[in-house]
């Protein structure tokens, strides 16, 4: 039974008897760490994986509704960010990582976001303040926040 999905992959047909978590945050042209990758090893035998990553994506693409990869892309993330029962979000403190940030603001009513904000990430006060008025789980690690999704 399949369990991670990679953008562009079809979720449309995935067991949705279990629970599926989106990974968002940052990636930022490889400035974070893999961190996705340590999330499908700990979680993927308890939950439907949908990580953005792609594994052919191409820093060359022309970021424009125009551009068929690129809109294939976000459409993906956007389609797999409504359907997923949980959201964790990683904000590394390299990066700036202002997707992460625009999906933050769409889901923060969704009631289904983790968010970890590493110390050092440049706006970590703006995203504090959203996850306390929104009643976001906060977490200060990802082993924190794996550990808890484990358990539950």
């Amino acid at each position: 039974m399949k369990t991670i999905y990679k953008s562009p992959e079809n979720i449309d047909n995935r067991n949705k008897t279990r629970k599926s978590i989106f990974l968002a945050g940052s990636i930022e042209m490889d400035k974070a760490i893999h961190w996705q990758h340590k999330c499908e090893q700990v979680l993927s035998e308890k939950y439907i994986i949908f990580n953005p990553r792609r594994d052919s994506w191409n820093r060359s693409w022309e970021q424009t509704i125009d551009n068929p990869q690129f809109k294939e892309q976000v459409v993906w993330e956007l389609n797999a960010l409504e359907q997923a029962d949980n959201i964790i979000m990683f904000f590394a403190n390299n990066t700036q990582s202002p997707i992460s940030l625009l999906e933050l603001g769409l889901f923060a009513h969704s009631n289904k976001m983790k968010v970890v904000v590493e110390d050092g990430f440049w706006r970590k006060g703006n995203i504090d303040i959203v996850c306390e008025r929104y009643h976001i789980q906060k977490y200060d690690s990802l082993d924190i926040l794996l550990d808890e999704l484990i358990k539950a």
